[in-house]
Parts: C-alpha cells; sequence; structure tokens
C-alpha cells in the first residue's frame, strides 16, 4: 500500500511538473509570435520578400523525397527500437522479481 502511494506522489510531481514546462513553452512561443507580428508590422516589404524567398526555397526544394527517406528511416529503425524498449522491460521486470 506504501508503494501504491509512492507511486502516486512520483505520478502526482511528475504531472505538475509537465504542465509548468509545458507552460512556459506556451508563454514563449506566444512571445516569440508577438515579437515576429511586430517586426513583419515594423517592415512588411521585408517579411513579404523574406516569405517569397522561403517559398521559392521551399518549391525548389525535393520535399516529398526528403520526407519519403525519413519515413523509410524511421520505418527501418521503429522494429529494433521496440525490441530495446520491451527488452528492457522485461530485463527491469525480472531484475524486480
Amino acid at each position: 500500500m506504501n508503494d501504491l502511494n509512492n507511486h502516486t506522489e512520483a505520478t502526482v510531481a511528475i504531472e505538475s511538473d509537465v504542465k509548468a514546462l509545458l507552460c512556459d513553452v506556451q508563454q514563449c512561443a506566444r512571445n516569440q509570435y508577438e515579437q515576429c507580428e511586430e517586426r513583419i508590422r515594423q517592415a512588411p516589404g521585408k517579411a513579404m520578400l523574406g516569405a517569397i524567398a522561403v517559398g521559392y526555397l521551399l518549391h525548389r526544394l525535393p520535399v516529398r523525397a526528403i520526407i519519403i527517406t525519413q519515413m523509410r528511416v524511421l520505418s527501418a529503425l521503429t522494429p529494433p527500437a521496440l525490441l530495446l524498449c520491451g527488452a528492457a522491460k522485461v530485463y527491469d521486470f525480472l531484475r524486480k522479481r
């Protein structure tokens, strides 16, 4: 019973830490977005030129090929990663017994 209480307290502590971290990330993202909007308002021509340049580069890059390659690598590495995770869980389970 005591072990269950410790586990619950640890879970609550981790959950509160994660929530605090997410709030910090959300606030940071909001601040960055507001700064970006302000820069665009100050120099709309420069922002438009930058957007056109980025759009051109994205159009010229082989984005589809890059995504397909990433998916192939991911699908090739997923089974060994899952096997290692399972082996670690089995080892942990046997060590506790």
